[in-house]
């Protein structure tokens, strides 16, 4: 299953990695991300403990936070800010 997704922030946490928000395109229900799934040939995992925050009143159910699933990150340039990208799940 190929799913597109809209890059919303790349961040690092100090002592937990790099974490991608990103906005999940033509949305119409949430999606389980499942082991090994790529996001533009990168291995991540949905990051459930993290949710990006919102200023609207009701949940986003099309936002979710990947991390990369090696320790050393995701490659520099990798990933833009603004790109849409696919997940391969």
């Amino acid at each position: 299953m190929v799913i597109e997704f809209k890059i919303l922030k790349l961040f690092d946490h100090h002592n937990r990695g790099q974490f991608i928000a990103a906005r999940q395109l033509n949305f119409k229900e949430p999606t389980k991300i499942k082991e090994g799934a790529l996001l533009n040939g990168v291995s991540v995992y949905h990051y459930l403990e993290m949710y990006p925050i919102s200023n609207k009143e009701e949940p986003q159910f099309d936002m979710y936070v990947f991390r990369p699933t090696e320790l050393q990150g995701y490659p520099k340039g990798a990933f833009l800010e603004g790109q849409i990208v696919e997940l391969i799940s």
